[in-house]
């Protein structure tokens, strides 16, 4: 961490530093949780933020809700593509039954078995701990969604 060079004014029994602002923690936070800050961190990500010690140890030893929360996207993102994957099987078999089309049992065995290949891809996927190929199994997860969600 480099030095900050402030300057301070005398008011009373307080010293004021000049061009910053006290607020509150959880404003400071609500205004960071409620608002779209991605340009503001390109922008000022350099401008030194004046923080309590025990505060900023407090935050240093706060546990990380990313892996948590990437863990449900990697849950969600799977049971939507099951779901998917059983609504299009099941309008493949309606559409092949509206042009008289049965489906032998060979068929049918073919997509057991791929939804036994998915079931056991997503089981050692979910046994995976914090390794980095869980981190980019995360981004690359993060990547498809945000790709998805445009």
């Amino acid at each position: 961490m480099s030095d900050t060079e402030v300057e301070i004014k005398s008011d009373g029994n307080k010293a004021v530093i000049e061009g910053k602002t006290s607020v509150p923690f959880r404003t400071f936070v609500g205004l960071i949780l409620q608002r779209k800050v991605q340009t503001l961190f390109k922008k000022c990500s350099e401008d030194p933020v004046i923080v309590g010690s025990e505060l900023l140890t407090a935050l240093a030893s706060a546990p990380d809700d990313r892996q948590e929360d990437r863990g449900k996207l990697i849950l969600v993102t799977f049971g939507m593509g099951i779901l998917g994957g059983i609504f299009l099987t099941v309008l493949t078999f309606v559409a092949l039954a509206l042009f008289e089309v049965r489906p032998q049992d060979k068929d049918l065995y073919i997509v057991l078995g791929v939804f036994l290949v998915v079931a056991v891809v997503v089981s050692a996927l979910l046994k995976i701990q914090k390794t980095q190929k869980q981190n980019k199994l995360y981004e690359s997860m993060e990547k498809i969604t945000d790709l998805i969600m445009r």
